[in-house]
């Protein structure tokens, strides 16, 4: 196999996947990055890794055309920044990459969609990402899409796990409602492992966790990872309509009433060895480390 090329994974969720495949042998990568910085952590990590790094915009179509040289599969991670708001520039540079992988005869296009993006979910960054989907499609390229279900990482935000640590778990869904939960490194693992089996995945949509736990599962898995008892708080989701987040309101209302549909039984089965369970996770990432941050992952 000639090049992957990584796109959109230089900010913080990005760089697990890159460790994902890493992990399963791939030592052919380029990534892109709209400039060279060894004194960005992540950048001088991947450099480290051995993966090529290459300066594109996805805003500029002359430079995307340099970084797709000699390239045989794309893994597209992102187009935009990750934000409950969608950015309107995302679907228009997904044309752009389009485009050029088109032009440059690119034999698998993975891509990091979001779990629920074929349900006329409602969400408007899940809509996006369907829209993303419907670029790639439409513009003939062979694509896999992994939806991702909710990334664990996420957990790890300041605006939850500081609370979790002290022992209360503040979280907007029902106790017992079933929760798909994905690593972001298993993204790359998954991504990976498809690219090496192009005619069995090409063609495919795959909504993607690793793990399915409640809220009060989860506050259990917590407490053993931390070895001091924590208490689930079911928090009321309108406080974010008073906080003028309107989108994040929108997000739990979903995942409270529908939600993520992954089948992690079938996928562990289809997977084997690829995905990370939550208490795996916990461990793997020292949660309980309390000297360690988001930006630690």
């Amino acid at each position: 196999m000639d090049k992957i090329l990584l796109i959109g994974v230089t900010g913080g969720t990005g760089t697990n996947v890159v460790k994902g495949f890493l992990e399963q042998g791939m030592t052919n990568l380029r990534a892109i990055t709209r400039k060279i910085d060894l004194e960005r952590p992540s950048l001088a990590k991947m450099n480290e890794a051995g993966v090529e790094l290459v300066e594109a915009n996805l805003d500029d179509e002359a430079s995307l055309e340099v970084a797709f040289a000699g390239i045989s599969a794309v893994y597209c991670h992102a187009t935009s920044a990750d934000s409950a708001q969608p950015d309107p520039q995302e679907v228009e540079r997904a044309k752009r990459v389009a485009r050029v992988a088109k032009k440059n005869n690119i034999r698998h296009f993975v891509y990091n969609s979001a779990g629920g993006a074929d349900r006329n979910s409602g969400i408007s960054h899940i809509e996006q990402k369907y829209k993303v989907e419907q670029v790639l499609k439409e513009a003939g390229l062979p694509t896999t899409m992994l939806r991702a279900c909710l990334f664990m990482e996420e957990f790890w935000k300041k605006y939850t796990r500081p609370s979790i640590l002290k022992g209360v778990f503040p979280f907007s869904i029902q106790p017992d409602k079933p929760m798909h939960l994905i690593t972001t490194k298993d993204m790359g693992r998954v991504a990976a492992y498809v690219m090496k089996n192009p005619s069995k995945y090409i063609g495919q949509d795959i909504e993607l966790a690793g793990d399915v736990l409640t809220p009060k599962q989860m506050t259990e898995a917590f407490s053993k990872a931390q070895g001091i008892p924590v208490t689930y708080r079911e928090t009321p989701s309108w406080i974010f309509l008073l906080l003028l987040r309107k989108e994040l309101f929108d997000l739990i209302q979903w995942y409270r009433t529908k939600g993520y549909q992954a089948d992690v039984q079938h996928l562990r089965e289809e997977f084997p060895g690829l995905l990370t369970t939550f208490s795996e996770f916990l461990a793997e990432s020292h949660w309980a480390n309390k000297e360690l941050t988001y930006e630690s992952l």
